[in-house]
């Protein structure tokens, strides 16, 4: 077979592009586990449990109108209240009206009084509409708002349907390239083996961890973190054994055939 060492410069220079940028989008996914998920650390195991299961002692809205979130963070909601910032008085006010609704148990009674918050454009109504961003979670009825005021509620469905899809997709392109890359360089045997099952593994454990703790909690969080983390080192030494083997010799040279 071939080596990739042995390949025309040019062609060694668009893997060692690719192989670049595969380590940079690893990076990058750590980065936001580390912003989205570990809230300015890197998450433990507890943190995935909490994503995926629920928290026993918030509801989903105690989530993300959480005041400690920064206010241009995505799953910052309090940004929709109508004030400019986090301490805001409208947004202050308004997120207080709406946490003691839920903690009174989310009454029927007080869903007039509390439906202008959720159903005004220029609030929640801009994307948690029908035609909004996030119609598949719409909050326009007090029915439809309920799921959001339960304690220990898990990730919603829909959304994590369009997520699972979104990344088994691009994790099975990206392990099915790498394992292609991998197959051309110096590295053989069972550790190439290894290294292609652990990234189709990984993507693989790590996607049905999401939906098995969403459903059953602990400790299928577990397969979400080895799942993860086998896929993030595996991908990163393909991309490193692809990238030694593309810069080999030099990227400005070219193979005799080539000349």
């Amino acid at each position: 077979m071939p080596r990739l060492i042995d390949a025309p410069g040019s062609l060694r220079l668009a893997v060692a592009c690719f192989a670049c940028l595969v380590l940079g989008f690893v990076l990058l996914a750590q980065a936001n586990l580390w912003q989205q998920v570990g809230a300015g650390g890197l998450p433990g195991p507890r943190a995935v449990l909490l994503k995926y299961h629920g928290d026993p002692d918030k509801t989903l809205l105690h989530d993300v109108l959480d005041p400690a979130r920064p206010f241009d963070d995505r799953r910052n909601m309090s940004q929709y209240l109508g004030g400019i910032d986090a301490n805001d008085p409208v947004t202050a006010e308004r997120r207080t009206q709406v946490l003691t609704w839920v903690e009174a148990g989310a009454p029927e009674s007080g869903w007039e009084g509390l439906a202008p918050i959720f159903t005004a454009v220029e609030a929640c109504g801009a994307c948690h509409a029908p035609g909004g961003e996030k119609a598949d979670l719409p909050l326009t009825t007090h029915a439809e708002v309920l799921p959001t005021t339960r304690y220990g509620a898990p990730t919603p469905l829909g959304p994590l349907l369009i997520s699972a899809h979104n990344h088994l997709f691009g994790f099975a392109v990206l392990a099915l390239l790498l394992s292609v890359g991998l197959c051309f360089t110096r590295v053989e045997g069972l550790l190439r083996g290894l290294l292609i099952l652990g990234a189709s593994g990984g993507a693989a454990l790590d996607i049905a961890g999401w939906f098995l703790t969403r459903q059953w909690g602990s400790p299928f969080h577990l397969l979400v973190v080895t799942g993860g983390g086998l896929f993030g080192l595996t991908t990163t030494v393909m991309g490193l054994a692809i990238l030694r083997d593309a810069l080999a010799g030099g990227i400005g040279t070219e193979t005799d055939a080539e000349a």
